[in-house]
């Protein structure tokens, strides 16, 4: 046995092994909060015919909150649409209390390749829960 840990493979996999022990308990002692993600439920209304460069264009949005108070959050988004035109969106979100978001949507042409776009910018208002 005292053989095999004079030999570099050994040393080298032996301390490599404790590093990785080391490293795996350093990562799970940290605290569970800063890892957790709320999930963020939209209540709007959704208009027919109606295109919106949304964070909730795939459903419930999740992202990483600090316990306690809410802060504000911005989301925004930019995609060439098929006007031809870059448009911007902004989605606005100030806490009302400590589960809920008071909701903001505007969009607007940054830019366009030819023409002026045929579609007119929306807003629309709202709110979002907070789910643990």
């Amino acid at each position: 046995m005292q053989q095999a840990l004079t030999s570099p493979v050994a040393r080298a996999v032996l301390i490599g092994g404790l590093l990785l022990a080391v490293s795996l308990s350093l990562a799970n002692s940290r605290p569970h909060c800063a890892e957790h993600k709320a999930r963020l439920v939209l209540h709007t209304v959704t208009e027919p015919d109606t295109l919106y460069l949304t964070w909730w264009r795939d459903g419930d949005v999740r992202v990483a909150l600090e316990p306690g108070e809410l802060t504000p959050l911005r989301f925004t988004t930019r995609a060439w649409v098929n006007d031809g035109c870059l448009w911007k969106a902004t989605e606005t979100l100030e806490p009302i209390d400590a589960h809920h978001y008071a909701y903001r949507y505007e969009d607007r042409v940054l830019r366009c390749r030819g023409a002026d776009s045929p579609y007119v910018s929306t807003l629309r208002t709202g709110f979002v829960t907070v789910v643990d």
